[in-house]
């Protein structure tokens, strides 16, 4: 096998090498074949001190972020340059003295690399490419788990209880080291636990990745292996319907143009199929036998993440047959460069060349081969260097607000802690010191100092180790398990998921899926209780971005595609046309059919023509013109085929050859293509885009755009903006051979250029895309989805405010606002359309004025309309509080013409000012800045990929799911975290206080007041489940009143289920609890001959007595905190006690210590059984008192629709506004959040 060593290119060598390629580029001309092959085997011999001097000059140069598959300039020591042939492609690579050689490999030098990174420990991960998903090999998964990456020592609370087992180590504590070390094993043995069932899982599925046939061609042969062996370099045979398993370059296809198309859902969930190209050199060499003949050397980027750009390139020769190898018989032996370089060109018939690599010759791992029957490719990343696997990273680790309380209402607790044993501590001090001081204890050896400092550093131990137990060790694996619960009954809600059907593209075998709702960051499950504003994207997220053109605008004419489809091409074949407009005809349905990436095709089932493009909006257009008999038939890499009517019915076809294509992104906002016409020769560019880009870029000539024109043509597209339609531009020009040629030079050199290679082609673009004659324009309708209106208008009324963020025109998004109900009737729209920045922060200040002197009126609202312009004037002028200020008092804000960055500013604006919770929701990847600065990103799982999905922590189809996901699983996962948190801190108060109290009658002695093994398990098992459950099931209202009654959502975020008065009610009960168990049973038991026998009953039988009454209380005040009880509950409240009475059973009967018998006499007790109620009683009814009370006198929201509920069964509660909401229903809101 061989093996690969890092090497770094030299700066200057680097850029000497792009002058020289430039140079030939330029000049369209192939390099000499000899000169060539010499370069590509000169500059060998260097040494290592020569090599690391590369390194360190590099580290920092631009061109480090290359790969070069072949010889580089500074090739690693020790290694010898071979021109490899084994009936396959042949391939340039510095290989190791001891590695042999291997056939059908292209070259694979990586470069760059740290010096740390370049020796042969590396090697593995450079050339493996299996995939290993999982975190750790599973035979070391649990001791892996106590030292794993996630920390379970990184977390306080942990060492504190390591600290608390550590503290028995001392001797003289009254616990023994197993029972204070045992339930922190325990929680950390559930967390590796975790760990390894979710490791479990990433196994199975990468050993299903790893072990795929793939079909490589290796010492001539096409063989089959297992996905995990490839490397780098192979070359490999790609088949239809196959899904790959690596990064690869496209050689040929077997399509003659060398295009392939492929369907990328598991990258980026688009369903439709996408078209790549082969090598434009190599795309004729698509058999076994011609394949084999191509050498290619490739340069690229290293591995990243980013699935949007690739950037590389590659030099190629073909040889007449298969090349031979130039191998030296032993690495002592010099290279000859000179007849090495004459053997490979002698055998040249093709090239030599460079061409330029991009995003459209790369295919990615996850890809499947649609409508192609094969593709021969070049393997360039595998393994975890593969794109969508560099794409799992998690987005940035969020902490919900509920845990940052907690880590307060830890430290309260902490503190309760140092005050019970500060005070045992210095008690049992100065009991001990009375004792010597006055003899009273004779009997005791003591009474010096040393024994008196002894006797406290033991007593603190003690007690340190005991109240240990006041923090619920099982808590915090309990919030893990309960959210992971939450988050797994999200992800099954029925009425959160959709039905989708397959591509087009899919083979007939694939059938509708049930699209279900994604929890990808459970941590945030109670956060989305809280939130108090939402900035949402609109297209695909508030609309369904399934697009139908409406009407046209061409020459003062506007056709309705819609109500009449076919009109443009009937007023075409129409005689009385005039034959001016008739051109422009012409030329605006040649933009149409030629400026897209549609991708037609055939459907034997439908037996019509299917399009499919990346943009629904040119799958829109094109389908438009197919209305009119205008058909897109045929798409190549060079040539567009496209049939047009004839007055006779007859269809005309028209070929059209494409140059160049100059893509659409979301910074030019255009899309241009080159073309001639095959028939005339001539050149032209076709141009579509936004309005305000095409109108910057008209010819100004009054004969090319008259003003009359232009001012119909902007009165349209304000006419259609203001009805919410999506509007774009149509122009063109035509082009001369010697501009066209200037251009080609330029965007080709830019193409292949290694530095600032965007902004060179973006130069290049700009020098022909002007002096443009606007043809017309189009107008797109995007219909919402359905219940956008009525989600919208349901959040406003909860009192949370909505941004809408937006690259739509202005009119076109206050025309959503207002159909969406984002502006509602009666709410006063303001525009805030600034030309410069001192006049954007006088006219914030004005409006705050006005908002201030209209705060009284009732029932008055705002919507504040911004543009990007505008926007990005605040953000210049650090008027950012001022934005705020203003958008405090408004109900709404929409943001329009806003760019990515822009998105992603305006929501840590609000963010950091205001301090809100914030959620942010989009469907695109420019959204996914937006959505990771939000407190809760959410994706929609719509047509424009899954790049939002993937960095988002809740993720659906449908905008309407949002309101569920709040209302119902936010809010309840707030209140069932809530309940778990405060009860499980109450009753581990209520256990361990008893404890101090018993130390006033035990001389402070640390002695136990519960048996020893009870202290251990009281946590684990016996009081662990019945709160686990609460935590999962708790609810107090329905989910359909939830989703009715935008109130109860307010109530929640306002704090009902977490605030002082909460945890101040848990902190008395908690205590009052602790002081009648104690006294109770020392009461009713004391030194009274109860027992049996007649005798007083001893100190295990009181310890067992003690925790009966403890469980009990526990158990008791858990039934007063549910709402809501499911079967499972009952049944597991019922299973813990019978778990905490066999526990008593199974000590007794082992024998251990001095509890032999207590069990059973303390059962045969009759006193026992009156004091076990009677407590119980005396603790719980006041709690059930203050509860009825408050029911009755001060009643929450949800108290009210509870009551009506019961007494109303067969009526569900209504929306707002009618007979059903009670007068605690009856607030505002708005005025309260303002």
């Amino acid at each position: 096998m061989e093996s690969f060593r890092g090497n770094q290119l030299d700066s200057r060598e680097e850029l000497h090498e792009h002058h020289h390629l430039k140079h030939h580029s330029e000049d369209h001309q192939q390099l000499d074949s000899r000169d060539f092959a010499a370069d590509l085997l000169a500059g060998l011999d260097t040494n290592n001190e020569q090599l690391n001097r590369n390194i360190d000059s590099s580290s920092s140069s631009s061109n480090s972020n290359y790969h070069t598959f072949g010889p580089s300039p500074s090739p690693p020591p020790v290694s010898a340059l071979s021109l490899e042939s084994s009936g396959d492609i042949t391939s340039l690579s510095p290989l190791r003295l001891t590695a042999p050689s291997r056939a059908a490999r292209i070259a694979n030098t990586i470069a760059p690399m740290s010096s740390s990174e370049s020796g042969p420990s590396n090697i593995a991960a450079i050339s493996s490419a299996a995939h290993k998903n999982r975190k750790r090999n599973l035979r070391f998964a649990f001791p892996a788990g106590f030292r794993n990456e996630d920390e379970p020592f990184k977390r306080f609370y942990n060492i504190y209880f390591l600290l608390g087992a550590l503290s028995v180590l001392y001797g003289s504590a009254a616990l023994s080291p197993l029972s204070q070390i045992a339930p922190l094993v325990a929680v950390l043995f559930f967390a590796a636990l975790k760990d390894l069932i979710e490791d479990y899982a990433r196994l199975r599925s990468d050993n299903e990745a790893n072990s795929k046939n793939v079909t490589v061609v290796r010492d001539g042969i096409q063989t089959e292996i297992k996905a995990q062996d490839l490397m780098k370099g192979d070359l490999i045979l790609i088949k239809k319907n196959e899904k790959l398993s690596i990064d690869a370059i496209i050689l040929a296809s077997s399509l003659e143009d060398g295009t392939c198309f492929v369907e990328t859902a598991e990258l980026d969930g688009e369903t439709n199929i996408k078209r790549k190209s082969a090598i434009s050199a190599l795309t004729h060499y698509n058999s076994f036998e011609d394949i084999i003949r191509v050498n290619v050397h490739i340069q690229c980027e290293q591995p990243n993440e980013n699935l949007l750009s690739f950037e590389g390139r590659a030099k190629y020769i073909v040889s007449a047959g298969k090349a031979r190898a130039t191998r030296r018989k032993s690495f002592f032996e010099p290279e000859k460069h000179e007849t090495d370089a004459a053997r490979l060109a002698d055998n040249i018939v093709d090239g030599p060349g460079v061409v330029p690599l991009n995003l459209n010759n790369l295919l990615l791992r996850g890809c499947v081969l649609r409508n192609t029957d094969f593709a021969w490719a070049s393997v360039i990343y595998t393994g975890s260097d593969t794109k969508i696997i560099m794409n799992m990273n998690k987005p940035p680790q969020k902490e919900s607000r509920l845990m940052k309380w907690l880590n307060w209402l830890v430290m309260g607790v902490f503190v309760y802690n140092g005050i019970l044993l500060f005070g045992s501590t210095t008690l049992e001090y100065f009991d001990y010191k009375s004792v010597y001081e006055n003899n009273k204890r004779w009997y005791l050896d003591g009474g010096n100092t040393d024994t008196m400092t002894k006797n406290f550093v033991s007593a603190l131990f003690s007690y340190f180790g005991m109240y240990t137990y006041v923090i619920p060790i099982s808590l915090f694996v309990m919030v893990e398990m309960d959210r992971y619960a939450q988050g797994f009954f999200m992800m099954k809600d029925l009425l959160m998921a959709v039905v989708r059907q397959p591509s087009p593209s899919a083979p007939p075998t694939e059938e509708a899926q049930m699209v279900f709702m994604k929890a990808n960051n459970t941590n945030l499950n109670e956060d989305l209780a809280t939130i108090e504003y939402i900035f949402s994207d609109k297209t695909g997220t508030l609309t369904r971005n399934e697009m139908k053109l409406s009407k046209w605008y061409l020459d003062g004419n506007t056709y309705h595609d819609m109500e009449d489809p076919g009109s443009f091409g009937r007023a075409f074949l129409l005689e009385k046309t005039p034959a001016k407009l008739k051109e422009q005809m012409r030329l605006f349905y040649r933009v149409i059919a030629l400026c897209h990436t549609v991708i037609p095709s055939f459907n034997d089932v439908s037996q019509r023509m299917v399009y499919e493009s990346q943009s629904p909006d040119e799958t829109a257009l094109v389908e438009a013109i197919a209305n009119s008999k205008i058909f897109l038939t045929n798409r190549s890499k060079s040539n567009v085929t496209f049939t047009v009517p004839t007055p006779d019915g007859r269809q005309t076809q028209h070929v059209v050859e494409v140059l160049h294509t100059l893509e659409f992104d979301s910074t030019r906002k255009r899309m241009s293509v080159i073309a001639r016409d095959t028939a005339t020769g001539q050149l032209h560019l076709y141009c579509k885009g936004a309005d305000n880009i095409i109108l910057q870029r008209l010819d100004e000539d009054e004969n090319v755009n008259s003003h009359d024109m232009l001012r119909n043509a902007i009165q349209a597209l304000h006419d259609f903006s203001v009805v919410g339609l999506r509007t774009l531009c149509i122009a063109y020009r035509e082009l001369d051979e010697d501009l066209y040629a200037h251009f080609r030079d330029e965007y080709e050199a830019a193409e292949t250029a290694l530095v600032d290679r965007d902004l060179r082609m973006a130069a290049a673009c700009e020098k022909v895309e002007h002096g443009l004659t606007l043809l017309g324009c189009t107008a797109i309708e995007d219909r919402l989805q359905d219940d956008v209106p009525e989600t919208i208008d349901f959040l406003l009324k909860a009192g949370i405010k909505l941004w809408l963020l937006t690259g739509d025109k202005q009119e076109t998004a206050i025309n959503i606002g207002q159909s969406s109900k984002l502006i509602q009737d009666g709410m006063q729209v303001i525009k805030l359309n600034s030309k410069a920045v001192p006049e954007c922060g006088q006219t914030l200040d004005k409006i705050k004025i006005d908002m201030i002197a209209n705060a009284g009126n009732k029932g008055f609202g705002y919507c504040l309309v911004i543009d990007g312009d505008s926007l990005g004037h605040v953000f210049s002028g650090k008027f950012e509080q001022k934005l705020v200020d203003v958008g405090v008092f408004c109900h709404s804000v929409i943001c329009c013409r806003v760019s990515p960055l822009q998105k992603s500013q305006v929501v840590l604006m609000v963010k950091t000012i205001l301090k809100k919770m914030t959620l942010a929701i989009g469907d695109g990847a420019n959204d996914c800045p937006m959505i990771m600065s939000a407190h809760v990103g959410v994706g929609i799982m719509g047509r424009e990929g899954t790049q939002a999905v993937r960095c988002s922590d809740f993720a659906f189809a449908e905008f309407r799911f949002l309101k569920r996901l709040l209302v119902v699983h936010g809010r309840w996962s707030y209140m069932r975290l809530a309940s778990l948190i405060f009860y499980n801190f109450y009753k581990n108060l209520a256990f361990i206080t008893p404890q101090f109290i018993f130390g006033f009658y035990s001389a402070w002695s640390g002695e136990m007041i519960y048996e020893e093994f009870f202290m251990t398990w009281f946590n684990l098992f016996y009081t662990s489940v019945p709160p686990l459950l609460l935590g999962i099931f708790e609810q107090d209202v329905s989910d359909e009143d939830a989703e009715k009654i935008p109130q109860l959502y307010f109530q929640c975020r306002a704090g009902a289920y977490w605030n002082s008065t909460a945890f101040l009610g848990m902190l008395i009960d908690s205590v009052y609890h602790s002081v009648v168990i104690f006294y109770g049973v020392y009461l009713m038991f004391g030194d009274e001959d109860i027992g049996t026998e007649g005798r007083t009953i001893g100190y295990w039988i009181m310890t067992f007595i003690f925790s009966n009454v403890s469980v009990a209380v526990v158990f008791a005040k858990l039934a007063t905190v549910t709402h809501h009880w499911v079967w499972i509950s009952w049944v597991m409240l019922f299973l813990s006690v019978v778990v905490f009475v066999l526990g008593a059973i199974i000590i007794e009967a082992t024998g251990y210590g001095s509890v032999v018998g207590t069990y059973a006499e303390s059962y045969s007790i009759p006193i026992f059984w009156l004091c076990l109620p009677v407590i119980v009683a005396i603790c719980i009814v006041p709690s059930i008192a203050v509860k009825y009370a408050r029911r009755q006198f001060w009643p929450s929201d949800a108290d009210v629709v509870v009551e009506h509920s019961k007494y109303e069964p067969n009526v569900k509660a209504g929306p707002v506004g009618t007979e059903v909401e009670m007068v605690a229903l009856d607030r505002q809101p708005f005025r309260a959040s303002v």
